[in-house]
């Protein structure tokens, strides 16, 4: 099973363009959300705005199977709205390449990325390599990050992981992210092959 497979719902091309299009207007929001100052008027606008669309959105709430968000395998991340965008380059069952840009919604402070939105990325290009590689869905088991120097924002990074092992159905797979020759971080996660009965839309423990 290809990685789109595992993930990709039934969507016509056209809606496919204009979710992208939505995520990619999100994520300028939240940009300059991150990047303004103090401005109530901004403030409360805003604030009316979303709860109005929350207000929208909310009858319409589906299950996972349904639900387009994280499910366009046509996009980067599938369209996941809540991570970076990662534009993978090069993909096989043994090692992932890409680029990552992470804007200022993503900033910890001093013009650097976040910790936790690194971990946040290494889980997805470990995780997308391990489900690759493991011919089905996989969850993570653990996940080690090192930060080897500061991750900087509003700049093209590379993203690169690779199989370390496999034992039964354990996944070992370790990752990089780099700013031209410096390694911003190390990443080491362990994901296991989930069995039939688990997967989208099943809650388990195991």
């Amino acid at each position: 099973m290809s990685w789109e497979e595992m993930f990709k719902g039934d969507f016509a091309a056209e809606d496919v363009r204009a979710y992208g299009t939505l995520v990619e207007n999100l994520h300028a929001v939240q940009n300059a959300l991150a990047a303004m100052p103090m401005d109530r008027e901004a403030i409360d606008g805003l604030a009316a705005d979303l709860a109005s669309w929350r207000d929208r959105l909310e009858p319409a709430v589906t299950d996972e199977q349904h639900q387009v968000n994280g499910r366009v395998a046509e996009l980067p991340v599938r369209g996941h709205a809540m991570l970076p965008e990662l534009r993978v380059s090069s993909r096989t069952k043994d090692r992932v390449e890409g680029t990552v840009r992470f804007g200022r919604w993503f900033m910890g402070g001093g013009m650097a990325v976040h910790g936790g939105a690194v971990s946040l990325l290494f889980d997805e290009v470990l995780g997308i390599l391990a489900s690759l590689a493991a011919g089905g869905i996989t969850r993570t088991a653990y996940l080690h990050t090192d930060y080897r120097a500061l991750t900087p924002i509003d700049t093209d990074l590379e993203a690169v992981a690779w199989i370390d092992r496999v034992e039964g159905r354990k996944w070992f797979v370790r990752g990089e992210i780099r700013h031209g020759d410096v390694v911003c971080a190390e990443g080491e996660g362990l994901f296991l092959r989930l069995l039939p009965e688990q997967g989208l839309g099943r809650r388990t423990e195991d």
